[in-house]
């Protein structure tokens, strides 16, 4: 069972469960990337920096996380953690890893810019994330709509669903590298990890 701490207030029974698939997909790999003095970078960090906390309770070491979203009612600035809704609070441009948990669907397509975030990733760092696929549009709409297990507003806002060779087409154009790409949650969900050449 998942873990309540990735449940928000008044969240759908299904929000938590959903985070939690999203981050254990990414397990192996955040072992593998983040050793020691890493940066990380979550944009689209939701209202708590679920993340973060999950990272911690994994014992996975890095030495700064910033998370923005453009949701947050509230910046946190503490030593060596920034939790921001304005993009210029985030100052450091070297990360090692940038991850968007459940973000892309939310993003204009197929015109957001992805250049101001692949630019504060470091040569050799890494892009990870998550989007639903188009598979899974019907279901999250029944799920929501239907049987209000899923979150209204975060369905309503879904712009594009997206297959693995749409993700990998968006972000070649940065410089990026697929390093692994597959679908999780009986082919309802998109996992990529790109490295930056």
């Amino acid at each position: 069972m998942f873990n309540n701490k990735y449940k928000n207030k008044n969240e759908p029974i299904l929000e938590p469960l959903f985070r939690e698939l999203r981050f254990g997909v990414a397990l192996s790999d955040l072992k593998k990337i983040l050793i020691g003095k890493s940066m990380v970078l979550d944009y689209g960090c939701g209202p708590e920096a679920k993340f973060n906390s999950y990272l911690k309770l994994k014992k996975i070491n890095f030495d700064n996380y910033c998370g923005y979203d453009p949701l947050l009612k509230k910046d946190i600035v503490k030593n060596k953690l920034i939790i921001t809704s304005d993009w210029n609070q985030i100052s450091i441009n070297q990360f090692d890893l940038v991850t968007m948990f459940a973000v892309l669907e939310h993003l204009p397509y197929p015109n957001f810019d992805y250049l101001s975030i692949i630019e504060r990733l470091k040569v050799g760092g890494y892009l990870l994330l998550t989007t639903p696929t188009k598979l899974s549009k019907p279901v999250l709409e029944f799920l929501s709509y239907k049987l209000g297990i899923v979150s209204c507003r975060e369905i309503e806002e879904h712009q594009h669903y997206f297959d693995l060779n749409e993700i990998e087409k968006l972000f070649l154009k940065y410089g990026l590298k697929v390093e692994t790409k597959k679908v999780f949650e009986f082919g309802m969900n998109n996992y990529v990890l790109f490295k930056k050449k």
